[in-house]
């Protein structure tokens, strides 16, 4: 028996409860789940949150909860072949399901969104910010993955998804935490179903440098960008930061929180929903 499943169709009734909407988008690439939080009585521009690879929108549930308010319109999406999205095709690669999500934003914003991003889904808000950039009011990133590395660097960093074993899944999982809670060993199972899947398998098939975001890329950038890279990152390599601090524009705003790992969201909700509402809140100031 596998508990993910499970838990994120709890916590998506939970989040029902809130008032936070579970539906769906059809695009050419998948039928998208996401989720809608709307308050008229909120000002400011609308907020899209984005996950990670093989992650879920579920996951940022606690940030979606404490961040209903904040903004007028509230959108998590999750990316084909995550959550509760169900993928057209057997085979995707990062370009469709970035695709799949620009199709999402469109159809549903009429305004510039603030986009907060992690990991992947960093690196997909970037990309989104650097060729629509009029569609964004400004960024938050989570430890953003993206960044060019070297080879050796970058076959490492794909290996760790490339999971066979218990034991490579658990290495997996206790690199997403400060400090991993104790009932992470519970879901060892469910992260090593989930990366051997076919999907997941012909994702990582399709990962190249060629993929990476450009140093050009980030200095266009006009939107405010607050990136936050936590002390406890063991995922990501050190020279991520290194691309980020050396290309981001000076508009920018890097900031390395010590009780974060690479998922804050599963650290330090409450912290991380307050930084994204404050900086949500500057920019109507």
């Amino acid at each position: 028996m596998y508990l993910l499943p499970l838990l994120e169709r709890y916590a998506r009734r939970r989040l029902g409860k809130l008032g936070i909407r579970s539906r769906f988008v059809d695009t050419p690439q998948a039928r998208v789940h996401l989720y809608e939080a709307r308050d008229t009585s909120a000002e400011g521009p609308p907020m899209v949150i984005f996950h990670g690879l093989g992650a879920s929108a579920t996951s940022f549930g606690p940030v979606l909860a404490r961040l209903r308010g904040v903004s007028p319109r509230l959108l998590a999406p999750e990316a084909p072949g995550h959550g509760f999205s169900r993928a057209h095709r057997g085979s995707l690669g990062l370009n469709d399901l970035l695709a799949s999500i620009t199709h999402v934003l469109e159809h549903e914003l009429d305004e510039p969104a603030v986009l907060v991003g992690n990991s992947l889904g960093g690196a997909m808000a970037l990309r989104y910010a650097a060729r629509h950039p009029e569609r964004v009011a400004g960024l938050v990133l989570a430890s953003p993955a993206g960044a060019p590395l070297s080879e050796p660097v970058f076959d490492a960093l794909v290996g760790r998804f490339r999971i066979r074993t218990h034991r490579d899944a658990h290495a997996l999982l206790t690199r997403l935490y400060h400090r991993a809670p104790w009932y992470s060993a519970l879901v060892v199972p469910d992260m090593r179903r989930r990366f051997r899947a076919r999907f997941f398998r012909g994702l990582l098939e399709t990962l190249s440098q060629e993929e990476s975001l450009t140093a050009t890329e980030l200095a266009q950038l006009k939107a405010p960008v607050l990136l936050l890279w936590g002390q406890s990152e063991r995922l990501l390599p050190s020279e991520s930061l290194d691309f980020f601090r050396a290309n981001l524009p000076a508009h920018a705003s890097i900031v390395e929180p010590a009780d974060y790992g690479h998922c804050p969201h599963l650290d330090r909700s409450g912290d991380l929903a307050r930084r994204i509402a404050e900086f949500s809140r500057g920019l109507r100031a």
